[in-house]
């Protein structure tokens, strides 16, 4: 996985707060209707009212559970693993990405580049282009960089997800 996606977080946030809005728009729906029936009146449900608590139970663990994973999936880390080379040969992965980021931003039209590791080993790009810069130059010189990262390790593949952003226009002054 080149880019950690946030679509899992998202959804199972929409979905509690859909499912919490619901709730809410019900019970404000029963009182505006006029129903003053408690909450814990089961009425038909009274002889099975053990089982109704044990399901009640086990739900709150399994939701126990769910956000407990949900927030440690959220607090982790991303790793950034060193890659390990024939004959023992270990390339750190601070080392691989400041090559990497070095050799980026040399290429014509970046002001700044900044490229991180991770996963099994892919590449994380970040660069930033200046005014009028040529993006499919940039984009082809790119291509020259991970061949050369790609060379260099001797490995088959190198994926990278490579972001370009737009430099801020320099503010002028008016005197």
């Amino acid at each position: 996985m080149i880019a950690r996606s946030y679509r899992t977080e998202r959804v199972c946030a929409t979905l509690l707060g859909a499912l919490v809005l619901l709730a809410g728009a019900g019970a404000l729906t029963l009182n505006l209707l006029g129903i003053d029936r408690p909450v814990t009146d089961l009425g038909p449900l009274r002889p099975h009212l053990l089982w109704l608590r044990i399901g009640a139970l086990v739900l709150g663990v399994a939701a126990v559970v769910v956000g407990l994973r949900w927030a440690w999936r959220a607090l982790t880390p991303e790793r950034h693993p060193d890659l390990e080379l024939e004959h023992g040969l270990t390339v750190t992965a601070d080392a691989l990405a400041q090559a990497v980021q070095t050799d980026a931003a040399q290429v014509r039209g970046v002001t700044a580049a900044r490229v991180k590791v991770i996963g099994a080993p892919a590449l994380r790009v970040t660069l930033t282009l200046r005014q009028g810069a040529d993006v499919r130059r940039v984009w082809q010189d790119l291509e020259g960089v991970l061949t050369r990262a790609r060379d260099a390790l001797d490995v088959p593949a190198l994926p990278a997800a490579v972001r370009l952003d737009l430099a801020a226009r320099a503010k002028r002054r008016v005197r």
